[in-house]
């Protein structure tokens, strides 16, 4: 049949695992191959000259409502210019082969640009264009994809590391990060042929760096601590107001710091006691709050013209940045005579209190944000206070059982 956008739109996934074909009767060679997943593409087979052999080049995904690029007729388009070529001896998908070949590094990461992150948050697109940056491109930028092995990678991955007598003693987190980064480079650039098939994933036999999870739990001493050092820096004014309210804010709702910064008044619903946050860590969040935790929100001083609640000290119509209130956090923790605190605790103390408040996790992951139960299991950790009284408890079981008088019934056996 001749091919249009109905015929390719209408087309039924097949039931197995290998792609339906129908070919267009108005050019030969051009075709829409469909997977059983339902993605279409338009294809070109055809015969090269030289060795007789049989190939198929992928033209690219038919456009189905707003995804996919190639409609039918520019497909058939593409499908004349490629047998022009085939007719004056030409190998288009052997030509595509060695111009894929001679791609480098440096172009893998052009097009994860443009395709990956426009999908990432931009706190992880700093981070990922930083590594590019710092740390891959001055290693690797300028070889071959094809060319890149698993010492190459293996290297940039531990360069991070800081070692002692042996040991690794820092440097874990960024290394994690560097080896995902490339992890997904080389499967993307494997899915989108930049890379040839048979070399595989370079980092697919190296160890992903894994830092230690914190077990670091604030006590009820420290948490009051830091409110009466909150107090101390209000009363005289070493610190912005808006700074100390954001760390309050934390402490009270176990909000994510970047969540509360990009705070706006139209977020806030006063009367259902909630915040609609329309771009979290995992998308649109729906928090409750108390009637505290917004009585401190409206507590901050608005400035006309910015729709922050927190908004930065220099420039009123942009937020408060994460930095320059994680140097005042730092700030407030040394006074308080705390150890061993961030920002970040405060979440892991929230989530903690949460999951010791209720049996129904879903509540605690409702207040913190979480979409995933472990994601939220990771922030919980284990009570000590809580643990001690249990021990408490179990040893007054056992020794009332160990006093216990004898209360044992022989049995007999019957005649």
């Amino acid at each position: 049949m001749k091919l249009s956008d109905k015929v390719v739109a209408a087309m039924e996934p097949p039931k197995g695992n290998v792609a339906a074909i129908v070919w267009d009767d108005a050019v030969r060679g051009p075709g829409v191959r469909c997977t059983k997943d339902g993605c279409r593409s338009f294809v070109f087979r055809y015969v090269v000259r030289e060795t007789g052999r049989q190939r198929q080049y992928t033209i690219g995904r038919a456009r189905i409502g707003n995804e996919g690029e190639w409609t039918a007729a520019a497909a058939r388009e593409r499908a004349r210019d490629l047998r022009r070529a085939v007719d004056a001896g030409g190998d288009p998908m052997g030509e595509l082969r060695e111009s894929r070949a001679a791609e480098t590094m440096a172009d893998l990461w052009e097009t994860y640009k443009l395709r990956v992150l426009p999908q990432n948050k931009p706190r992880t697109v700093a981070g990922k264009e930083r590594m590019w940056e710092k740390r891959i491109e001055p290693a690797i930028g300028k070889h071959k994809i094809n060319d890149v092995t698993e010492r190459d990678c293996r290297a940039i991955v531990d360069a991070p590391l800081r070692m002692r007598e042996g040991r690794i003693v820092g440097g874990k987190g960024e290394a994690g990060n560097l080896y995902r980064l490339l992890h997904h480079m080389f499967k993307r650039g494997l899915a989108w042929k930049l890379r040839d098939k048979a070399l595989g994933n370079p980092l697919e036999d190296i160890d992903e760096p894994k830092v230690e999870r914190r077990q670091r739990l604030l006590a009820g001493g420290e948490i009051g601590a830091l409110f009466r050092a909150l107090d101390t820096a209000e009363a005289d004014r070493t610190e912005a107001p808006q700074i100390i309210a954001v760390i309050r804010s934390a402490m009270r709702g176990g909000g994510r710091i970047s969540e509360l910064l990009t705070l706006e008044d139209d977020f806030i619903r006063d009367d259902e006691l909630e915040l609609h946050l329309p771009d979290t860590k995992s998308g649109h969040s729906v928090r409750p709050i108390s009637a505290e935790t917004l009585a401190l929100l409206r507590s901050v001083e608005r400035m006309p013209g910015s729709p922050f609640i927190f908004r930065s000290i220099d420039d009123p119509t942009k937020p408060l940045r994460y930095h320059v209130v994680e140097k005042a956090f730092r700030r407030i923790v040394k006074a308080s005579g705390i150890k061993r605190c961030t920002l970040h605790t405060l979440r892991h103390w929230f989530a903690t209190q949460t999951a010791n408040s209720v049996n129904n996790p879903r509540v605690g992951m409702q207040l913190t944000g979480h979409r995933s139960l472990a994601a939220y299991m990771n922030y919980v950790h284990a009570d000590r206070d809580q643990a001690r009284v249990l021990a408490d408890q179990l040893a007054q079981l056992t020794t009332a059982l160990e006093k216990a008088p004898a209360n044992v019934v022989p049995l007999t056996r019957r005649a």
